[in-house]
């Protein structure tokens, strides 16, 4: 009766019973499977089955329940390796889509990180390529320091008052001779002192914001002393003189 019970592929007690309709031989499953992955006949009689022999085969329960109740132990052990190797695949599977998912998620900020730098990239050319034209003309004071060669101008709105303290000093320096450092520079608009930090665009917003160029103004700063007040190299636009240190002593004698 063994002999009948028996794969004769495996040499083991059948497992998912499956006869090929041709010959009635039985073979475990797995084992006719992976036998019909290379040759189209029976394994036992050899008979051709065909181009398709999946098509050949069906279940047999009544072979597979003879089995069981021959041998109830295989069945158990049966189960219960099926369910390790459910467990085992479930684990497996929700490792690769553990892995999958932190690959994506890895890709997907590698993506958001090089859009927001392009777009930052982007936000700043434009930014950069935003320019205003304007005019820096010495303000009516006293002694007005003198008028540029090319008061008229065109710059970046990134451009801070600072920048364009400099920019004077060089230019006060390089077309009339005249040193005035950049720090005893004060530039206007519209009568109000700005701020050294502050942008073209901030002051266009905060002073201006009309349609005509930007007017700026600009003149020499006195500081104070205890004893009167630091001496500051000023000129005007035809002749040049200084404001002297003036003490209260001399201003005593004066009057």
């Amino acid at each position: 009766m063994n002999e009948h019970l028996i794969c004769s592929l495996c040499m083991g007690y059948l497992r998912d019973a499956l006869t090929v309709t041709e010959c009635l031989h039985t073979f475990c499953k797995p084992c006719i499977y992976q036998h019909f992955c290379e040759y189209l006949t029976c394994p036992t009689c050899e008979c051709q089955l065909g181009p398709a022999p999946l098509e050949k085969i069906r279940s047999d329960r009544a072979m597979q329940n003879i089995v069981d109740k021959v041998f109830p132990h295989f069945a158990k052990e049966e189960a219960a390796a099926e369910k390790h190797l459910k467990r085992e695949a479930d684990a497996s599977t929700k490792k690769r889509a553990a892995q999958a998912t932190a690959e994506s998620d890895s890709k997907r900020k590698k993506v958001s990180s090089a859009l927001a730098a392009k777009k930052k990239k982007q936000e700043k050319d434009t930014s950069a390529s935003k320019k205003l034209c304007l005019s820096l003309f010495p303000a009516e004071c006293a002694a007005p320091l003198p008028r540029l060669q090319k008061p008229y101008l065109r710059s970046s709105v990134e451009a801070t008052v600072k920048q364009y303290k400099n920019y004077l000093s060089g230019k006060l320096q390089a077309e009339h001779a005249i040193t005035v450092l950049a720090a005893d520079i004060e530039i206007q608009c519209k009568g109000t002192p700005l701020k050294n930090e502050a942008t073209l665009a901030a002051v266009w917003k905060e002073y201006w914001n009309e349609n005509d160029d930007l007017e700026l103004c600009f003149k020499a700063e006195t500081r104070e002393r205890s004893n009167g007040f630091e001496d500051v190299q000023v000129w005007s636009r035809w002749n040049s003189f200084s404001i002297h240190s003036v003490t209260d002593d001399v201003l005593a004698r004066n009057v």
